[in-house]
């Protein structure tokens, strides 16, 4: 793991002979002396090696490094992540990071540096296969059932496999038609949720573009908070798909933390 923090660059790894400790690693001396300062004073003696990659390695207790990224977290009060490097460590140390964040701001807004995720692996077996889409203000994508069909007022994109289909598959097909959207899997939910006519199982999406036209099954679609849709979803009359959809909808709440 990286950590860039206002006071120095670290990466901690687990080392073959790190059983409850952690190997806490620097480009620089005074990073791993900043650090033991001001949050992880159980920060073991400082070694030193110029046949390694990282020249400064020290360990420290599993928990006390868990203790001290936490209190990190806590104690943050910078709206700017750079401006508080340059005032900590100053600027020769921000522009450094600046290129980090340049050469990383390359993953923002193209596809071909989406995570790929296990589309199979984990996925639990189902009878239909959807996606539950989260944009980027933590809204999450409902559709209006035409004619609210079998009682759905608001619901999530979902439906069968056609022949020879994968789940992932499936459910992106699904999302398309349903929705208008071309999506991009990150994760999926690791239960199926049983419905009235079979089981479903969902995976997380993230829109990747505008939606397209979406299929006349779909009335419209709306984004919305979780709150919001699990009020929109409270309206269908289908008793079971109801509860199914709630389900769906806090199961993707609560892995989306």
């Amino acid at each position: 793991m990286w950590l860039l923090t206002p006071f120095g660059f670290f990466s901690i790894v687990q080392k073959h002979d790190d059983d409850d400790t952690l190997t806490v690693r620097a480009r620089v001396r005074s990073d791993l002396i900043n650090l033991k300062a001001t949050l992880l004073p159980e920060l073991g003696k400082i070694g030193e090696s110029h046949d390694t990659d990282y020249r400064f390695r020290a360990k420290a207790p599993r928990k006390a490094v868990a203790d001290a990224m936490s209190k990190m977290a806590m104690t943050l009060d910078y709206s700017n992540f750079k401006d508080q490097v340059a005032k900590v460590q100053g600027g020769k140390r921000a522009h450094l990071y600046h290129d980090v964040w340049d050469v990383l701001c390359r993953l923002q807004g193209n596809p071909a540096y989406e995570v790929e995720v296990p589309k199979q692996a984990g996925i639990p077996v189902a009878t239909s296969y959807g996606g539950v889409l989260i944009n980027g203000r933590n809204e999450v994508l409902l559709r209006e059932p035409k004619g609210h069909f079998d009682g759905y007022v608001w619901t999530f994109a979902k439906g069968r496999p056609d022949p020879g289909e994968t789940p992932d598959q499936t459910a992106l097909r699904e999302v398309k038609e349903e929705t208008g959207y071309h999506a991009v899997i990150v994760g999926f939910l690791s239960k199926a949720f049983k419905g009235g006519t079979g089981t479903t199982s969902m995976f997380l999406m993230k829109p990747t573009e505008e939606p397209g036209k979406h299929h006349e099954e779909t009335s419209q679609i709306q984004w919305v908070s979780f709150s919001e849709a699990r009020r929109l979803i409270g309206l269908t009359t289908n008793d079971v798909g109801r509860k199914r959809d709630l389900a769906i909808l806090e199961a993707a709440r609560v892995a989306l933390g």
